[in-house]
């Protein structure tokens, strides 16, 4: 009789532990579910924590310079009216990283556009890979490659490496870069693209005729000299160049 009684309360409690977890289930979805005449979803950084303020363009596709603003909460949820037309969603996070500004577009896991109906769009930040919404750009930064005085060496003969110094812009470690010429992130002579944000030493080796000659580097944006290693910052708007992007000079 005892045994039948234990079995009979574990089964109940098992039963409430299932509703609870039905129940929680459920207010999950409500709060991130479609809600018809809203934009609605959640923007998450690479680790899944929530990201608030978060800011959240909804841009009609039809209309020219037509917006509706928004921004995620303390959960990195965001919740906009919709209004009539076709819109897309975007996400982006403003950052301040070793002194300076930043801002990040994030990555959606959707990108058709939706009516005042509404629809859900989710965003995480990734710190490199391209852009869905147009090929050629990255979620990485853009390094521009220029030859110092007298450097003639073919780039095919040339390594760069990259070595993170402390954590990358969202807090991650980051990885040590060896980039050569043909590579993904070297497919044109004078660009590097989609360099993971963050401060990085580097230097640059000349690899020819079975041997490794060290070169020498120069921070374009400083013009302070070759050396040979130097320490380099992207910057968020340069002047006449691509935001989120750094120069380097080659050369012995």
């Amino acid at each position: 009789m005892e045994t039948t009684i234990k079995k009979k309360a574990i089964g109940l409690c098992l039963l409430m532990m299932m509703l609870l977890a039905c129940t929680k289930s459920a207010e999950d979805t409500d709060e991130l579910g479609e809600e018809k005449g809203y934009a609605t979803g959640k923007v998450l950084d690479g680790t899944g924590n929530p990201i608030p303020g978060a800011r959240i363009v909804l841009d009609n596709t039809i209309l020219y310079a037509s917006y509706i603003h928004g921004t995620t909460d303390k959960n990195g949820i965001y919740k906009i009216k919709a209004q009539l037309g076709a819109w897309r969603t975007f996400a982006y996070a403003d950052k301040t990283y070793n002194g300076q500004k930043y801002t990040m577009e994030l990555f959606p896991d959707k990108t058709d556009a939706y009516n005042e109906e509404g629809a859900v769009r989710n965003f995480t930040w990734k710190l490199e890979g391209r852009m869905p919404w147009e090929a050629e750009n990255y979620y990485g930064g853009f390094v521009m490659l220029r030859s110092g005085d007298g450097f003639y060496e073919d780039e095919k003969d040339i390594e760069l490496v990259f070595t993170p110094v402390g954590p990358l812009i969202d807090g991650s470690a980051g990885r040590t870069l060896s980039i050569r010429y043909g590579e993904d992130k070297w497919q044109n002579r004078y660009e590097l693209q989609d360099i993971p944000i963050g401060r990085y030493k580097v230097k640059a080796i000349l690899k020819k005729n079975g041997t490794d000659q060290p070169l020498k580097v120069e921070d374009w944006d400083k013009q302070d000299g070759l050396k040979p290693e130097i320490q380099l910052d992207f910057l968020p708007d340069p002047p006449n160049r691509g935001h989120n992007s750094a120069s380097i000079a080659i050369g012995y």
